[in-house]
């Protein structure tokens, strides 16, 4: 099995997935990046580990990251909890790097160094 319109597995066809993985290219990567993802995510394409592994990779390179993990959510987050801290997570992130700074003093994102960027998994 492939992967997206790919026919051939990973071991069929290493370079291409090498080209797709943007994991591959997280040392390109410097603009602020706030990854969200159910940590019971049943698609086949994206499971928690990628974007863990991202994560990682983002703040090694210095890139200002913040990871959320939402619990028992798979691919679409359903419970109104999960959709809620979505949203929160995004307005103080753009609130952040984006907006006019009136980000809620309980906020704990990265201020712009990797060594401050944190893992949320509550």
């Amino acid at each position: 099995m492939g992967f997206q319109s790919e026919q051939r597995t990973l071991w069929q066809s290493p370079e291409v997935y090498a080209r797709m993985a943007p994991f591959m290219m997280a040392d390109k990567i410097s603009k602020p990046l706030l990854l969200v993802h159910g940590d019971a995510d049943n698609n086949p394409g994206t499971h928690t580990m990628q974007s863990e592994r991202m994560y990682a990779a983002l703040k090694g390179h210095g890139c200002p990251t913040r990871l959320v993990l939402l619990p028992h959510e798979s691919h679409s987050y359903a419970a109104r909890e999960s959709v809620l801290h979505c949203l929160y997570e995004q307005d103080q992130w753009l609130e952040r790097y984006a907006g006019y700074g009136r980000v809620d003093p309980d906020y704990a994102a990265p201020s712009g160094t990797a060594s401050e960027a944190t893992t949320d998994t509550e």
